[in-house]
């Protein structure tokens, strides 16, 4: 069994790095926080096909004059901009390199600065992230880019009330997109998804139609109304953003996700493939290996799962943190419970954040010490996040601690929130749910 595995590992490895030399798109599935976004060249580009030109002409710039300080910091970020358009992970290590000369040739080359910044919150190194925002502050206050890369390292680092205060700046100095979406996210933690709906349309209205920003913030908008189980009105919105891109990824994957909780399994996951077939990534193929264990398939699931595996390999060598996300892979989907629980564990001393509190509340509650994760859990869930799945999670490690009345209760928010949750989760959620209610009944 195990030599099989490994052997279908290593032909998805190849086959992974022979797709992605030509595209790949890396994110975190985690919490879905808004990318930084400069107002620079590299931001205002739509088409990869613009991107692939205008970066030739900026080589072709630094070729006339290899002294133009400029240059390099734009194709630093046009080199960005391909990665999250669906270009070559190695981009991250261009974009470093065009940034490092911009910043040798100008110490205070301000778009570099930006740029190193945005890499660095790619890269999942909020530290760093935070460092050269606050650098670039200091010889520019009045960017509110730079005040976006500030909020998103805050966030990330769970520092939540600095978090705040940037945002706030930010909004002040430039109300729009950028300053809007990172707002609803805000709002969304701290469990206001009315104010993060609300929040979220403001940035889809103020976006123009068909442009990346505003489909980013249109899925994002839908995602809030799944979130809190809205079904219909979720669907409504992603079609709003097919209906201006119909090649969008993450609208398509939204879709797919409407489809399986709505039951129309064969829909979402023939969708799920054709993404996977264009540029895969870890929360689709995430989702649908999950879609495909609660139908039965086990062994496609599972090899959705190794190509999971394959995808954040490849992360890692472009200098990606992923500990997070892969201690929560690892936890529902690997067989070393304890390694996973070391990764979390590990992950939480960097970023205290509620989902890493989560986490490492959720792969302790894996390696039989739910007495241990019951202060992470309640850390979680200290913002009062409406999350179903933190609800869950809850629910599940109160139960392992006999505390039966507690577990009914945050099961019961879970579905509550959202029914619809997880293909794989909500089922187990409805089951515990319904021996608890009749174990109550008979007490």
């Amino acid at each position: 069994m195990r030599s099989s595995r490994s052997r279908r590992f290593i032909l998805l490895l190849i086959t992974a790095c022979l797709f992605l030399t030509g595209a790949f798109f890396v994110r975190s599935w985690i919490n879905g926080s808004v990318p930084a976004s400069s107002p620079t060249t590299a931001a205002r580009l739509g088409s990869s096909v613009t991107l692939y030109d205008s970066i030739a002409q900026m080589q072709a710039r630094i070729e006339n004059n290899n002294s133009d300080h400029e240059a390099y910091a734009q194709l630093g970020l046009l080199f960005l901009q391909r990665v999250r358009s669906g270009g070559d992970a190695a981009d991250y290590t261009r974009a470093d390199q065009a940034f490092d000369a911009a910043l040798q040739l100008e110490p205070n080359q301000m778009d570099a600065m930006v740029g190193k910044g945005i890499l660095s919150l790619s890269l999942h190194d909020f530290h760093a992230a935070l460092e050269w925002a606050e650098k670039a502050r200091k010889l520019n206050p009045y960017r509110p880019d730079i005040l976006g890369i500030m909020t998103d390292a805050h966030v990330e680092l769970g520092e939540y009330d600095e978090a705040l205060v940037v945002l706030q700046e930010m909004v002040n100095m430039r109300p729009g997109i950028a300053s809007y979406t990172r707002m609803a996210y805000y709002r969304e933690l701290h469990g206001d998804v009315d104010g993060a709906i609300k929040a979220m349309q403001d940035a889809a209205n103020i976006g123009l139609p068909g442009e990346e920003p505003t489909l980013w913030s249109l899925v994002q908008l839908g995602n809030l109304y799944f979130n809190r189980g809205d079904l219909a009105g979720a669907e409504t919105i992603y079609e709003v953003a097919l209906s201006q891109s119909p090649d969008y990824l993450y609208a398509l994957g939204a879709q797919a996700k409407v489809w399986a909780a709505q039951g129309r399994y064969e829909d979402a996951i023939a969708q799920y493939r054709q993404i996977g077939t264009r540029i895969p990534l870890p929360e689709f193929a995430i989702a649908l290996g999950e879609l495909l264990e609660a139908t039965g398939d086990m062994q496609g699931a599972q090899e959705q799962y190794d190509l999971v595996e394959v995808m954040q390999a490849l992360n890692t060598s472009v200098g990606m943190n992923v500990d997070l996300e892969m201690a929560l892979f690892d936890t529902d989907h690997g067989e070393d419970k304890a390694a996973a629980l070391a990764q979390a564990e590990v992950t939480y001393a960097e970023r205290p954040t509620i989902y890493a509190a989560d986490v490492l509340a959720w792969a302790l509650y894996h390696n039989d010490r739910a007495d241990q994760a019951l202060p992470y859990i309640e850390e979680a869930m200290r913002l009062g996040t409406k999350d179903a799945r933190l609800f869950y999670h809850a629910g599940m490690i109160a139960l392992a601690q006999d505390e039966k009345q507690d577990a009914r209760q945050y099961l019961k928010t879970a579905f509550t929130i959202n029914p619809h949750f997880s293909p794989l989760e909500a089922p187990i959620a409805k089951d515990t749910l319904a021996t608890l209610d009749a174990g109550a009944s008979t007490e």
